[in-house]
């Protein structure tokens, strides 16, 4: 018993001595580190999960053919967003063209230890009524009827990040920050490809609650400020969740700032991430949780064949 404790404390202080000499190595191995170089190795890294990150913002975008595009959107995907620390406001905008129901749907808020905004655009089957949106399967769109996005998020008057792209879903995401859904305000602007989809979209945000005072438009170009929303949120009937998920998420960003203060960009944090401890690196970059989107999906499929099965 006296010889097995020295051993152990022995083996602690060892580990602990190895541990600093190679999280030293790792700070001398970034800092010589091109930024050219940086940029391009986390860009590899963060590539598998949908996202690109961006250095003049230093913030992280989705990719066009990201894997999400297969998902679609569902309603439960944001009813469990809580589940998964992401706890935001929410905007669908649902409107009928071209014989189908469409949807553009807006996300502000916290995603973890992440602060972003996002927008996309779905469309259904056939046309949907109002009683249907919740239990509807929405697709995403060919990429000749896309519009084209311009969004730029606010957090208290004081611009987080601006993306602007024809893009089926298009987001940006600062990471490090924290902040509630109902101090940000994300300034929108869409160019779609029609009038007629233009004016059909209008028509939606009119039925959601917006005044035409609150409604910009020029030619095929729509703009307008989603701040407070006008539709009610799928958080707002689970308030002690959405604020426990906001209580970890603190939690893990002051976290995630002691352990990378050495550093001020998020993509050195990264990467001293990855290299120090990849388990936390695949744990930050899930910033939209595929197994909340596969759980939802999979909810909904069953859902919609047990209304097939009471039809017939």
């Amino acid at each position: 018993m006296y010889i097995i404790f020295p051993c152990i404390l022995l083996l602690l202080l060892i580990c602990a001595l190895l541990m600093f000499w190679r999280r030293k190595a790792i700070i001398k191995k970034l800092c010589c580190m091109p930024v050219k170089e940086k940029l391009c190795r986390l860009n590899e890294l963060v590539r598998p999960f949908g996202f690109e990150y961006l250095l003049s913002q230093d913030i992280f975008t989705s990719l066009m053919d990201a894997w999400q595009r297969d998902f679609g959107y569902c309603w439960l995907y944001d009813k469990s967003a809580d589940l998964f620390n992401m706890v935001f406001d929410c905007e669908p905008v649902c409107f009928d063209y071209k014989g189908c129901t469409w949807m553009i749907e807006l996300w502000k808020g916290q995603y973890g230890i992440n602060t972003g905004a996002e927008i996309g655009i779905y469309k259904a089957d056939s046309l949907v009524s109002r009683n249907q949106r919740k239990s509807t399967l929405f697709h995403t769109v060919p990429d000749e009827d896309l519009p084209f996005f311009e969004c730029t998020l606010y957090d208290r008057d004081i611009p987080l990040c601006r993306v602007a792209q024809r893009h089926w879903w298009l987001t940006g995401f600062r990471m490090g920050h924290y902040a509630d859904p109902g101090q940000l305000a994300l300034r929108v602007e869409i160019t779609f490809p029609s009038f007629e989809m233009l004016h059909a979209f209008v028509r939606g945000m009119l039925d959601c609650g917006y005044a035409s005072s609150e409604i910009e438009v020029c030619r095929q170009h729509v703009s307008f400020e989603f701040a407070a929303p006008h539709t009610r949120q799928p958080r707002c009937s689970r308030r002690i969740r959405a604020a426990f998920a906001q209580w970890k998420n603190r939690i893990f960003l002051r976290i995630y700032c002691r352990v990378t203060k050495e550093f001020c960009f998020t993509m050195d944090k990264l990467l001293y991430l990855y290299e120090y401890m990849p388990f936390a690196f695949r744990h930050m970059m899930h910033i939209r949780h595929k197994k909340s989107k596969r759980k939802a999906q999979r909810k909904m499929q069953r859902k919609m064949r047990r209304r097939m099965r009471h039809v017939r």
